[in-house]
């Protein structure tokens, strides 16, 4: 089974702490950092009201008239899985997009790449993934909506937004939608680094007169 400490501690270094096991020599000493360690991680998880429990499925859409905007995501190496916690905005200009439509299957394979990108002028406003026990690892399926008469336009690719076992934290900018979700697979580290597709939304300026 996979320790579970790094994936701790990741999640300490994104609020700022930080803490060196191994530059503790003293074994006494070790173990109340370890019990600190531990008591610290109980903490901040239970500040997060995750969409999913561990090793269960997931089913998460955004309110009527908004589209996803962040996704926190932390990885346990004890149930070598991730929870999630989206959360939704309105679109810029406040579009309303409702036209909506889930994926008719996964968009991914168990321990394979993903690659993902909602219909043209679609946002991403849900998010669905079933656990697989075999491989530990999740298929997923994604809620994509649009406005009539609204476009994306100047999209592009993130950066690898997590390392192996870190912290999924991303916000997308106010004036930007989520449109695409990459990740790729790692049967040693059994975890995913994700990258999304980022676009301008507007109305269609180029749109016909009735």
């Amino acid at each position: 089974m996979r320790d579970a400490f790094p994936s701790c501690i990741a999640v300490l270094h994104t609020f700022g702490l930080s803490l060196d096991l191994y530059a503790i020599k003293d074994m006494s000493l070790k173990l109340v950092a370890v019990l600190t360690l531990l008591v610290v991680c109980a903490v901040f998880a239970e500040d997060v009201e995750y969409d999913n429990e561990f090793a269960k499925n997931l089913n998460f859409e955004c309110p009527q008239d908004q589209v996803i905007t962040s996704v926190y995501s932390a990885f346990d190496g004890f149930a070598v899985d991730r929870r999630f916690k989206f959360g939704c905005s309105p679109t810029p200009g406040n579009a309303k997009p409702r036209k909506c439509v889930w994926t008719d299957g996964f968009v991914n394979k168990v321990e394979s790449a993903m690659a993902f990108m909602c219909p043209a002028n679609h946002l991403i406003a849900g998010v669905a993934s079933v656990y697989d026990n075999v491989s530990s690892d999740r298929r997923m399926k994604i809620k994509c909506c649009r406005r009539p008469g609204f476009r994306t336009n100047s999209c592009y690719f993130t950066d690898y937004l997590n390392n192996w076992t870190d912290p999924l934290d991303y916000t997308i900018a106010g004036n930007k939608v989520l449109t695409g979700w990459l990740s790729v697979h790692d049967n040693g580290q059994q975890d995913r680094r994700n990258r999304m597709v980022e676009c301008q939304y507007g109305p269609n300026m180029h749109k016909r007169s009735s």
